[in-house]
């Protein structure tokens, strides 16, 4: 018990420091002020969620469904939590850099896998609570539950199935990786396709789950689905049991179904342990005795602008490593499906006649492409520009190799260009492919979607340079594992704030452009957005070459 005492302990204060590239240790204020916009920003957004689920509980208590519907709520939420919870167990478990330390010391195999599962599950009980503080609390007091222990003690109850599932799922996930380890473009290509498939599926099963009911009466949609909900519910039994524990009524039958929901729980994960426990040392001590290849390869060596190598080379760097790669191309894959879903969804209704107006839709939006211009670029920008993982993680996935920058024959000014323009090429595909599925799919005038092409060229130069110089401003190094060195970047908190400002921006500028009345004062406003861009860009390229070299000779490992 000491050993797992101390070994935890370690591993926490390892993981929760809040600065470790930092030798000072000092906070920024502007570290919090982020945080602190960002909270503010989503607040309204997670006020409304809660609302909806509030009404949800009201109409599930008058449809003497409330089990049901909890116990769906409880699973969506452990869906959630498995999503984050894979990559966590495999990143803490199999893949984490202090496996081959550990497994010297003179403590058991089972111990250091217990810390590291205990660990995973501390990750996952705070984004269930997060969720069920939006979710749980607000649909319990729209349908009236009593406060229980019940609802106390789900806190602790519901990541216990996904972090089941996730070290059943991790240890085939594990293998396959370790496989696809020296595989390094394969593994990325096929992890981008798998994960675009993925979102598609998951998309178009959301959409054919809103679409199954012709009536646009909400609460009958929802009373209509309670004989659907009950039959999920049945087969979520742990979730089922702890919902029933919570609905109120005998003390006896309550705390009866709670033990139920503990004591199946329980039964799962001694079950998932003692498999993981005996695949984790055989497999991490076989990774760490595989031999590293070294045979000698035939080095090709090229000559080249100084600007263009550099982007080749951080952009090899980038395929090699599957999770990085997924994590700095998301935008094109996040924005393009979205477009995708929402083209399959609306491919067959821009055509047909909209009886209220005597026309289709594609015909409308052939009188107004001013108005559609402006919702794709809107659209874009939160998509696209606000997912720049390629600019938000400019300097911090040098990591260790980041004092090279401060060698290589190659001015500041330079690397900050050739960061921002590997960036913007990025931004350039999603909007490029999101611009031709717009085409193709909704039919939006050509109009439209050439001023979305020249607006949102530009606006891209604005945001790879502001969130290149963000990140060079407090860059996450000297970490051990890809997931831990980007994520909560700062930067990429900066993006969705900016994002969410420029869209207000644009908004408003229509707004003020419309009060004149005139038809081509809509369209000397798209030229007024883009010489606005194109001037920030200039002046966001200008602030970051400036206080590149102060920046980069002060940063330490």
């Amino acid at each position: 018990m000491k050993d797992f005492s101390l070994l935890f302990t370690a591993l926490c204060k390892q993981s929760f420091r809040f600065d470790r590239s930092k030798q000072t240790g000092k906070t920024k204020w502007y570290i919090f002020a982020v945080y602190g916009l960002l909270v503010l920003v989503c607040l309204p957004l997670l006020g409304l969620v809660a609302y909806l689920i509030y009404q949800l509980g009201a109409l599930a208590a008058s449809a003497d469904a409330v089990p049901g519907f909890l116990t769906c709520i409880f699973s969506a939420i452990q869906l959630v939590v498995l999503l984050f919870g894979i990559a966590t167990v495999l990143n803490t478990i199999y893949f984490s850099k202090d496996n081959e330390m550990l497994l010297s010391y003179p403590v058991k195999p089972q111990t250091v896998f217990a810390v590291k599962l205990t660990f995973a599950y501390v990750l996952e009980l705070i984004t269930n609570f997060v969720l069920s503080l939006f979710a749980v609390i607000p649909f319990a007091i729209g349908a009236g539950m009593p406060f229980s222990l019940g609802l106390v003690f789900s806190f602790f109850l519901v990541p216990v199935l996904p972090l089941l599932i996730a070290t059943i799922l991790a240890i085939p996930l594990m293998y396959v990786i370790s496989y696809l380890k020296n595989k390094s473009v394969v593994s990325t290509v096929a992890l981008l396709v798998l994960v675009t498939l993925l979102f598609v599926a998951y998309f178009l099963v959301i959409n054919s789950i809103s679409m199954a009911e012709e009536s646009t009466d909400i609460e009958g949609i929802i009373l209509a689905m309670v004989g659907q909900i009950n039959a999920i519910a049945d087969i979520m039994l742990p979730n089922k049991f702890l919902a029933l524990s919570m609905v109120g009524g005998p003390f006896g039958t309550a705390l009866l179904n709670f033990l139920y929901a503990f004591l199946i729980d329980a039964a799962l994960v001694a079950f998932a342990c003692l498999i993981s426990a005996l695949v984790y040392k055989r497999s991490v001590s076989r990774q760490l005795e595989t031999p590293k290849s070294s045979a000698a390869k035939k080095q090709k060596y090229e000559t080249g602008g100084k600007i263009s190598m550099f982007i080749r080379k951080d952009f090899k760097e980038i395929i090699r490593y599957p999770a990085l790669a997924f994590y700095c191309l998301f935008e094109i894959i996040i924005g393009p499906v979205v477009m995708l879903v929402l083209g399959l969804n609306l491919g067959g209704m821009v055509t047909a006649d909209i009886e209220e107006i005597g026309m289709s839709f594609a015909e409308l939006m052939a009188q107004m492409p001013h108005i559609v211009a402006l919702v794709l670029i809107c659209f874009i920008t939160f998509f696209v520009f606000a997912t720049n993982y390629t600019a938000t993680t400019a300097f911090t996935r040098e990591n260790r190799n980041f004092y090279i920058l401060k060698i290589i024959p190659m001015s500041y000014g330079k690397i900050i260009d050739a960061k921002a323009i590997l960036s913007f090429i990025v931004n350039e595909i999603g909007v490029v492919l999101m611009v031709a599925l717009a085409l193709a799919l909704i039919k939006v005038p050509l109009l439209s979607a050439l001023i979305t092409l020249v607006v949102c060229t530009v606006i891209g130069l604005v945001f790879s340079y502001a969130q290149v110089y963000m990140d060079l401003r407090n860059p996450r190094l000297n970490w051990d594992n890809i997931s831990t060195g980007l994520k909560n970047n700062y930067a990429s908190l900066f993006s969705l704030l900016l994002s969410f400002a420029l869209i207000v921006v644009l908004i408003g500028l229509y707004w003020l452009f419309s009060l004149a009345g005139i038809e081509i004062m809509m369209y000397i406003y798209f030229v007024v957005v883009a010489l606005l861009s194109a001037v920030a860009a200039v002046y966001a390229r200008k602030v970051a070459v400036k206080n590149a070299a102060a920046m980069i000779e002060n940063i330490t490992l």
